[in-house]
């Protein structure tokens, strides 16, 4: 967690960390850094980046730039980083290539805010995330070391460290596949929201790494009366609390069938199912695939700018499903039919959404691999 809001970092609050005798510790870090011209220099570097991997590979956390720090890790004064605000953005450029080249692999998330302390001098707020993409490792361009936080300091990782950190990136794989098929399954035997018939429907889930750690939840009271939360189709909806979050809905209020409906899980995982766009357009046709394609991915991507809202870390990763697919055409172009779905269930291509990524680029392989399923050589949804 940011020791402060990082979007609103005043003098005031950097100042409060000397008034108060905050330590260093294993989520703060104090450099007495000055710049020139801009840019860190190469005695700083390789320390700096040391620094950034050790805070993703242990519990994220804040280093301060311009803190003067006595021999006991306490902040006596704030220096500043050397900087005008006007240089910064040369420093942001050195600072975000310098992470490219010395961290594998690639570390999101990364903020970085000046705080003006004069008209000629900045202080920067480094807040490095907990990563879900760990172990990085430092690599000085012939070997890769790989680092962890301690209490107020970095070591080198061990064997054992190690071993349990890519067990770590493996056994988020495995969560991701067992939790779509757990879900596919129940989806199918109507164990979800309500009966949701047995012809053809899509189903999305757009699932953070962040949601597979112990004790990680959303606020569920953020979603009740936000108009831009509904599902993919419907123009009006129900919603409801269940064991799984919060979920809104439509349905055939004659037959009571499901047409779709959007679950938010407690951990922040996203679950949308549309029946209403895959099945009621003809026996076993689908509606027009273009316009279909870009309902479904006009309506993911504002989910991704909800979860944004709701601060759910990246990377995110998007996975579609079609069920009771089997000899299902799309229309397309004049009236024209695609070839049949060959079988009744089909995977799509993964998708991951990072903060070098936006949501609607990690979505064309999924909807590629869609498009490839009713015989097409990839989606239209994107040129």
């Amino acid at each position: 967690m940011a020791l402060f809001d990082v979007k609103n970092i005043t003098k005031q609050q950097l100042q409060s960390l000397i008034d108060n005798k905050v330590f260093e510790n294993k989520e703060l870090e104090y450099k007495d850094y000055s710049f020139t011209n801009g840019k860190i220099s190469d005695k700083q570097k390789d320390k700096f980046m040391k620094e950034v991997a050790a805070f993703a590979n242990t519990n994220g956390g804040t280093i301060i730039i311009g803190m003067q720090e006595d021999e006991n890790r306490l902040p006596i004064q704030l220096n500043g980083a050397g900087l005008s605000i006007k240089e910064f953005d040369n420093w942001l450029s050195s600072f975000r290539q310098l992470v490219l080249s010395r961290i594998r692999p690639h570390l999101h998330g990364i903020e970085c805010i000046p705080v003006e302390l004069s008209e000629s001098n900045i202080a920067i707020v480094i807040y490095v995330p907990k990563s879900y993409a760990r172990p990085h490792s430092f690599w000085d361009g012939n070997k890769d070391e790989f680092f962890m936080r301690y209490a107020n300091g970095i070591t080198y990782m061990d064997i054992d460290d190690l071993r349990k950190e890519f067990l770590y990136a493996n056994s988020i794989q495995d969560k991701i596949r067992y939790f779509r098929r757990d879900r596919i399954s129940m989806i199918a035997a109507n164990e979800c929201i309500g009966n949701l018939g047995d012809t053809a429907k899509i189903v999305f889930h757009i699932i953070p790494e962040w949601s597979f750690e112990l004790g990680n939840q959303i606020d569920l009271l953020k979603l009740k009366n936000n108009t831009r939360f509904r599902p993919i189709s419907a123009s009006g909806w129900d919603y409801r609390y269940n064991a799984d979050g919060y979920c809104i809905f439509s349905y055939d209020r004659e037959t009571n069938l499901i047409k779709d409906y959007t679950q938010v899980f407690h951990n922040g995982i996203i679950e949308a199912v549309e029946i209403r766009l895959m099945s009621e357009h003809g026996a076993k046709r689908v509606y027009e695939w273009s316009q279909m394609q870009l309902a479904c991915i006009g309506a993911l991507v504002e989910y991704g700018n909800i979860m944004e809202r709701l601060h759910i870390p990246k990377p995110w990763h998007i996975l579609a499903t079609i069920l009771n697919a089997k000899d299902y055409v799309a229309n397309f172009g004049w009236g024209e039919l695609s070839l049949p779905v060959e079988r009744d269930l089909v995977f799509s291509l993964d998708g991951v959404c990072t903060e070098d990524i936006q949501m609607k680029v990690a979505l064309k392989p999924v909807f590629d691999s869609l498009s490839n399923a009713f015989g097409f050589e990839k989606s239209n949804a994107f040129e």
